[in-house]
Protein backbone atom coordinates (compact mmCIF):
# COMPACT_ATOMS: atom_id res chain seq x y z
CA UNK A 1 0.00 0.00 0.00
CA UNK A 2 2.91 2.35 0.73
CA UNK A 3 4.21 1.88 -2.83
CA UNK A 4 0.76 2.68 -4.24
CA UNK A 5 0.50 5.91 -2.28
CA UNK A 6 4.10 6.85 -3.11
CA UNK A 7 3.53 6.23 -6.81
CA UNK A 8 0.28 8.19 -6.74
CA UNK A 9 2.08 11.19 -5.27
CA UNK A 10 4.97 10.83 -7.73
CA UNK A 11 2.56 10.69 -10.68
CA UNK A 12 0.75 13.75 -9.36
CA UNK A 13 4.06 15.64 -9.14
CA UNK A 14 4.86 14.69 -12.75
CA UNK A 15 1.49 15.99 -13.91
CA UNK A 16 2.01 19.23 -11.98
CA UNK A 17 5.44 19.68 -13.58
CA UNK A 18 3.93 18.92 -16.99
CA UNK A 19 1.21 21.51 -16.47
CA UNK A 20 3.78 24.11 -15.40
CA UNK A 21 5.96 23.36 -18.44
CA UNK A 22 2.90 23.68 -20.68
CA UNK A 23 2.35 27.16 -19.29
CA UNK A 24 5.95 28.03 -20.11
CA UNK A 25 5.47 26.65 -23.62
CA UNK A 26 2.34 28.74 -24.14
CA UNK A 27 4.20 31.83 -22.97
CA UNK A 28 7.10 31.09 -25.33
CA UNK A 29 4.70 30.63 -28.24
CA UNK A 30 3.03 34.00 -27.62
CA UNK A 31 6.39 35.74 -27.17
CA UNK A 32 7.62 34.22 -30.44
CA UNK A 33 4.44 35.28 -32.24
CA UNK A 34 4.65 38.83 -30.88
CA UNK A 35 8.42 39.00 -31.46
CA UNK A 36 7.90 38.29 -35.13
CA UNK A 37 5.13 40.89 -35.26
CA UNK A 38 2.73 38.29 -36.63
CA UNK A 39 -1.02 38.49 -36.80
CA UNK A 40 -2.82 36.62 -33.99
CA UNK A 41 -4.20 34.27 -36.66
CA UNK A 42 -0.70 33.14 -37.66
CA UNK A 43 0.23 30.13 -35.59
CA UNK A 44 -3.24 29.88 -34.08
CA UNK A 45 -3.26 26.12 -34.64
CA UNK A 46 -0.09 25.77 -32.59
CA UNK A 47 -1.55 27.80 -29.74
CA UNK A 48 -4.75 25.77 -29.89
CA UNK A 49 -2.78 22.52 -29.71
CA UNK A 50 -0.86 23.76 -26.67
CA UNK A 51 -4.09 24.90 -25.02
CA UNK A 52 -5.75 21.54 -25.67
CA UNK A 53 -2.78 19.70 -24.19
CA UNK A 54 -3.00 21.94 -21.11
CA UNK A 55 -6.70 21.18 -20.79
CA UNK A 56 -6.01 17.44 -20.95
CA UNK A 57 -3.29 17.76 -18.32
CA UNK A 58 -5.65 19.74 -16.09
CA UNK A 59 -8.25 17.00 -16.49
CA UNK A 60 -5.62 14.39 -15.58
CA UNK A 61 -4.81 16.34 -12.41
CA UNK A 62 -8.50 16.30 -11.53
CA UNK A 63 -8.66 12.55 -12.04
CA UNK A 64 -5.66 12.05 -9.77
CA UNK A 65 -7.34 14.17 -7.08
CA UNK A 66 -10.34 11.86 -7.41
CA UNK A 67 -8.03 8.85 -7.06
CA UNK A 68 -6.90 10.24 -3.69
CA UNK A 69 -10.51 10.44 -2.55
CA UNK A 70 -11.35 6.98 -3.91
CA UNK A 71 -8.36 5.43 -2.16
CA UNK A 72 -9.34 7.15 1.04
CA UNK A 73 -12.83 5.62 0.87
CA UNK A 74 -11.49 2.20 -0.08
CA UNK A 75 -8.88 2.29 2.68
CA UNK A 76 -11.51 3.19 5.25
CA UNK A 77 -13.65 0.25 4.11
CA UNK A 78 -10.65 -2.08 4.40
CA UNK A 79 -9.68 -0.73 7.83
CA UNK A 80 -6.44 0.84 6.59
CA UNK A 81 -5.16 4.15 7.98
CA UNK A 82 -6.20 6.60 5.28
CA UNK A 83 -4.26 9.69 6.36
CA UNK A 84 -1.71 9.28 3.56
CA UNK A 85 -4.37 8.99 0.84
CA UNK A 86 -6.01 12.37 1.30
CA UNK A 87 -5.55 14.95 -1.41
CA UNK A 88 -4.74 17.69 1.11
CA UNK A 89 -1.88 15.97 2.96
CA UNK A 90 1.78 15.97 2.01
CA UNK A 91 3.45 12.86 0.68
CA UNK A 92 4.23 10.38 3.49
CA UNK A 93 7.86 9.91 4.41
CA UNK A 94 9.52 6.65 3.44
CA UNK A 95 9.63 4.09 6.17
Amino acid sequence: MIALVSDLHAYEKLLQALFAKGGELATSAIIAQAGQNLSPTVGHQVLMAISNAQLMTSNALGHIAQAHRDLEVLGAKLGIDTKAFGDVLKQPSAG
